[in-house]
């Protein structure tokens, strides 16, 4: 069974295989609380940048938002 996470929020589902991380990013991406931009992706570890890869039966997909920089304020 797949996994995807983001930050504390991981669900693992039975559906997602077959899908594009685009198209669980869509679907689960409120649920997850998934930053719409500048967030990394890792499957099973390794960063991918290309968000057409299909998920299979036992990856883990992870949305990793990027972190603020210290002394930046916010606009």
């Amino acid at each position: 069974m797949a996994k995807l996470i983001c930050g504390v929020n991981e669900i693992a589902l039975e559906d997602i295989e077959g899908k594009t991380i685009n198209e669980a990013k869509r679907s689960y991406g409120q649920t997850l609380n998934i930053p719409k931009e500048h967030c990394s992706v890792l499957v099973n570890g390794d960063e991918v940048t290309d968000m057409d890869t299909v998920i299979n039966s036992d990856d883990e997909v992870e949305f990793v938002k990027e972190s603020g920089e210290k002394g930046r304020m916010a606009a």
